[in-house]
């Protein structure tokens, strides 16, 4: 970044391998301090452009395209979405999220398909239960996804199309802290106009990034739970059939929480949490050769 002081980013997206997006705040409690940075040499410099007009933070993007970024806004009272068509020189803000439901830091959209904030809705102080903003017309509207009762915070939604898209977070109802909790995992069919817990638990708890760079291939980040008492390390575990089931990847040790992911190309994700970021190798199905008589099942390999 050239000059100003050092801003809390907490989004960040790349329509093309030369044009991200970061955003956030200069975390000062006053209306105008949300921050948008971008670049357009793959991150060789980092230039400030305009944010949303009267933003406290800018909490997430996603741009499609360098003509189509889609931003969650918090203005310290409301939450809402604003869309840039000149990669973030101007914006247009858009329709308010639905009331009582706070936004985490994932904002992610199909292309012809909706757009999806996974959150939580308050129940009392430092508690809440999951919950997902919906939106089918690129953010002009927002309305709340059928969620199951009792379901703990939420912090990822994508789909990898509209007929297959992934919930993540945890089975903990803490929103101030992660604790020791088995991560959650949710599908929906429609869209994301509904959602039903998958089957099982997910190997990484406390999900808080979930992602499908192909129809088939999903990866998700978190926390890993070891010991008594339980110490957290970062996560990571792939799918090969579009969510259904996931496989712990083998990882070098990362001392922290993995909290963010991005998948620029359909083998290739990047991690990041705190003071760590991981390369992870996203490996295709591979048909194992089936005994004699048999029918041939797909594995899911891993690097």
């Amino acid at each position: 970044m050239t000059g100003g002081s050092t801003p809390q980013l907490s989004g960040v997206s790349c329509p093309t391998p030369t044009h991200c997006i970061a955003v956030g705040s200069t975390g000062a409690s006053l209306p105008g301090s949300g921050v948008v940075l971008a670049t357009t040499n793959a991150g060789t410099t980092w230039n400030p452009v305009t944010a949303p007009t009267g933003a406290l933070t800018v909490i997430t993007v996603s741009c499609s395209s360098v003509t189509a970024c889609l931003a969650i806004v918090s203005d310290g009272s409301l939450i809402w979405s604003a869309t840039s068509t000149d990669f973030g020189q101007s914006w247009q803000r858009d329709g308010n999220l639905p009331s009582l439901f706070l936004a985490e830091n994932d904002l992610s959209c199909t292309v012809g398909g909706p757009c999806l904030v996974a959150g939580y809705a308050p129940t009392g102080t430092g508690t809440g239960e999951g919950a997902v903003a919906l939106s089918a017309d690129g953010g002009q509207t927002w309305s709340l996804a059928s969620v199951p009762n009792g379901i703990g915070v939420l912090r990822s939604a994508t789909c990898s199309n509209a007929a297959n898209c992934l919930a993540a977070g945890s089975t903990s109802a803490s929103v101030n802290d992660v604790v020791p909790a088995k991560g959650a995992l949710l599908h929906s069919a429609d869209g994301g106009h509904t959602w039903e817990p998958v089957t099982g638990s997910p190997p990484v708890a406390d999900v808080f990034d979930i992602e499908c760079p192909s129809a088939k291939v999903c990866a998700m980040v978190g926390t890993v739970w070891k010991g008594t008492p339980a110490v957290g390390t970062g996560g990571v575990a792939q799918s090969g059939d579009a969510g259904a089931t996931f496989h712990l990847s083998s990882a070098a040790y990362v001392p922290l929480t993995l909290t963010a992911l991005s998948c620029p190309a359909t083998t290739t994700c990047v991690a990041a949490g705190g003071d760590s970021l991981a390369r992870i190798t996203v490996a295709p199905p591979k048909p194992r050769q089936p005994p004699a008589g048999s029918q041939g099942a797909g594995t899911l390999g891993t690097r």
